[in-house]
């Protein structure tokens, strides 16, 4: 059998896949969750801004406060996540809140229930501007892509990965 002599050098390709960036992600998640779950958040936070302007312009106005109230934050009991819509504000008094939100968007019913029984008042019927902006197709792409892009740039940009990786002390 003839001997064939070895090589010192091995050749071989490396193709990436699209599921490459979905393996680094769950490397991510299971090296760094913290970091992880940053970075999610930061994705939907951006992702909900870009619903702030649509809804902004659908809004009722009569004073402009429910209008002025809409903004996008940070999820408070699921995340990583993010809201965007009306916010109430601090009081009735307060001018950058539309504490009457809830009127606006579901509306009043005809009838009300008291102690003394069923009392008919002026019904109201509902806008609901958010949900049919936040239902719209063009928006809900334009969200998506923010928040994928958002992704992409955690892999293509250092700096803004080290930002997210880096180590947050508490205290």
């Amino acid at each position: 059998m003839p001997s064939t002599p070895a090589k010192s050098v091995a050749e071989f390709e490396l193709r990436f896949e699209e599921s490459y960036n979905q393996f680094q992600l769950g490397f991510l998640q299971g090296s760094n969750p913290k970091a992880f779950s940053r970075l999610l958040t930061l994705a939907a936070i951006n992702a909900s801004r870009t619903m702030v302007k649509p809804m902004k312009a659908e809004a009722p106005v009569r004073t402009g406060r429910l209008r002025n109230s809409i903004n996008a934050k940070r999820g408070q009991y699921s995340r990583p996540s993010a809201t965007v819509g009306p916010r109430p504000g601090k009081s009735r008094g307060d001018l950058n809140g539309g504490w009457y939100r809830w009127f606006v968007t579901t509306g009043i019913k005809p009838v009300r229930e008291t102690k003394n029984g069923p009392k008919a008042v002026k019904g109201v019927k509902g806008r609901p501007f958010v949900t049919q902006v936040a239902n719209r197709s063009d928006v809900r792409k334009t969200a998506l892509n923010s928040y994928w892009d958002t992704i992409a740039k955690f892999f293509d940009d250092k700096l803004f990965r080290d930002r997210i990786t880096k180590f947050k002390r508490r205290g």
